[in-house]
């Protein structure tokens, strides 16, 4: 087996200047040297020994450069796929994290757009094999649990760093983490523990930041139970859940300014569910009791802001009639797997002294959607609060942490607000040099825009898929729309093939992501749901559309959906 040394690939002119167009030799002589990574092994990299289980070139498209393809693991079970650039490295390492329960390798996913931009780029399946929903995985597994809690990223990190400085004779100029959910709560694990492993640092909608049990960290599941009558069926349905959404944005849209169908800040809208109570027989266009009371829970309690009511479709409520206990999902990290304050103490990362990852220049950029369904916003402004008084002030910690709220993004991107963000560009500018950002500008983008890992990404973005722009600024200022011109595209094609195009579009994004069956479906559902209430559709029509559709070329999975949203139609 070969042992790799560091330098021992050292081709430090190909790392460092574009290369001329490639030649049949060159291109053998790129394989040769990225093959012979395979069966490499770091040995001594302190607790996180290494092996390369494979290795093949990536030959260079129209649309990036060759790469290098790594596949490997940290002892015992931590792995991992990094992909190097041949040709032009901008000298940056970037590491991304994942989502829910991880257990996947996703490099193309994850990395390939980084890559082309010059990153050299790993990620990690956080130390097991699962779907995102899935955790059965961490029973009897100590280790398991130790590694996804705060190991797997920091050993894997070294791994991908050793490698990168044993392929280009040379050690990053810079290193940088991005991700959101789980991989937000790696972020901040970073930072509180391993200070020096990154100096930029890109959080969004960090998980875990509850303590379990809390009412903030209860799960779908548990949020499933208070909204479920006795025959099994929904008290608030996903057609009322539409209702709020649109009597919430007429009451509270002018509270920033501008009337753009956004709640710039939740917290100043007065809406109580009793605005909209029933007051007579026919309760299809108001809430009854039962409803107001599910309301209260969801915003009294489970601590859902105003505004965020489109992204409960498929998430806390079912589609009643077909979906049974399958629905519920498992991914619920502590439930019959020991101590809970144990498992908080190795997943929690709700440490606010950074101190360390200050000192060592280290930059770090929090981002929180308003309208998050998964991760609600105040632990994360709570998180960031804490911090300013642990870090001696808000003024001396903006100079290294900044916390971005964006109306209406949902988890982790999508939603109704602008989320298309090129984060890199601000964590990177701001890292090596230049000023703190004081916005963040955000797009909106319309149906059809391609999909990165964590939702659209900025810098892939064509500006034909451009909606409206705001400007998102840092806390605790809010976000202003861009200009005047917050105008929505309006789309005037038929509501059918709209919705075959909104389906098709929806079950690929998810499936590409790596959902598990039942989160596809309903990621469907919602995608569908928000299609309705943007077209501003009846529900005659809705359901003329739905027959036309179901009619149509289907996968199964969607034929699936369309009948499940059919059936809910059926029960008004």
């Amino acid at each position: 087996m070969l042992v790799l040394a560091l330098g021992l690939f050292a081709t430090p002119a190909l790392a460092q200047h574009p290369a001329p167009l490639a030649t049949a030799a060159k291109v053998v002589l790129d394989q040769d040297r990225c093959e012979a990574l395979a069966g490499g092994r770091f040995q001594k990299l302190k607790g996180a020994a290494t092996w390369i289980t494979h290795a093949s070139y990536v030959a260079a498209t129209d649309k990036r450069q060759a790469l290098c393809s790594i596949v490997g693991y940290v002892n015992p079970a931590n792995n991992f796929g990094l992909y190097l650039p041949i040709d032009r490295w901008n000298g940056r390492y970037l590491v991304r994290g994942c989502g829910g329960s991880c257990g996947s390798v996703v490099t193309e996913l994850a990395c390939g757009l980084h890559a082309r931009d010059g990153y050299a780029c790993l990620i990690t399946d956080m130390g097991h094999s699962s779907t995102l929903a899935d955790n059965n995985w961490t029973e009897n597994n100590l280790q398991g649990l130790v590694d996804f809690g705060y190991r797997s990223t920091h050993v894997t990190t070294l791994a991908g760093k050793a490698i990168a400085e044993s392929f280009y004779a040379r050690t990053p100029d810079k290193s940088y983490f991005f991700a959101c959910s789980t991989g937000g709560r790696q972020a901040l694990i970073e930072a509180q523990r391993f200070p020096e492993d990154f100096d930029g640092i890109v959080a969004i909608a960090p998980a875990s930041l509850a303590p379990y049990g809390s009412k903030q960290a209860a799960s779908v599941s548990d949020v499933d139970a208070f909204n479920t009558k006795p025959d099994d069926s929904p008290i608030l349905p996903n057609r009322k859940a539409i209702l709020v959404h649109q009597a919430v944005v007429r009451a509270c849209d002018r509270n920033d300014g501008v009337v753009d169908g956004l709640i710039g800040d939740p917290r100043t809208c007065g809406w109580k569910p009793e605005d909209l109570a029933c007051k007579g027989s026919d309760i299809r266009d108001c809430l009854t009791p039962g409803q107001i009371a599910m309301l209260h829970k969801m915003y009294d309690w489970r601590g859902a802001e105003k505004g965020s009511e489109l992204n409960w479709i498929g998430n806390y409520i079912r589609n009643a009639p077909l979906a049974g206990e399958a629905w519920k999902p498992v991914f619920d990290l502590a439930v019959g797997r020991g101590d809970p304050a144990t498992i908080e103490s190795m997943v929690n990362p709700n440490n606010p002294d950074l101190r360390p990852f200050r000192d060592h220049g280290g930059k770090l950029i929090l981002v929180q959607g308003w309208s998050d369904h998964s991760v609600m916003p105040p632990p994360t402004i709570d998180y960031y609060e804490t911090m300013t008084k642990t870090m001696d002030g808000a003024a001396a910690t903006r100079k290294f942490a900044r916390l971005f709220m964006v109306p209406g993004m949902d988890h982790c991107a999508g939603g109704e607000g602008a989320s298309a963000i090129d984060y890199m560009a601000a964590i990177t500018a701001w890292t090596e040099g230049a000023l703190a950002p004081e916005k963040l500008r955000g797009v909106h983008p319309v149906a059809g825009a391609p999909l990165d890992y964590f939702g659209v990404d900025l810098r892939n973005l064509d500006r034909t898929y451009y909606g409206f722009e705001r400007d998102h600024y840092a806390w605790p200022k809010g976000s202003v729309a861009v200009g005047h011109d917050v105008a929505v595209v309006t789309d005037k094609r038929p509501l059918d093939v709209r919705l075959a195009e909104t389906v098709a579009q929806a079950e690929r994004a998810a499936t590409a992501a790596n959902f598990p069956r039942q989160s596809v479906l309903n990621a469907t559902e919602k995608a569908v749901w928000e299609l309705f209430y943007k077209s501003g559709s009846t529900a005659k029509m809705q359901s003329a559309a739905l027959t036309r559709v179901a009619t149509g070329p289907l996968s199964p999975l969607a034929r699936e959906a369309v009948a499940r949203l059919q059936a809910e139609l059926a029960l008004d």
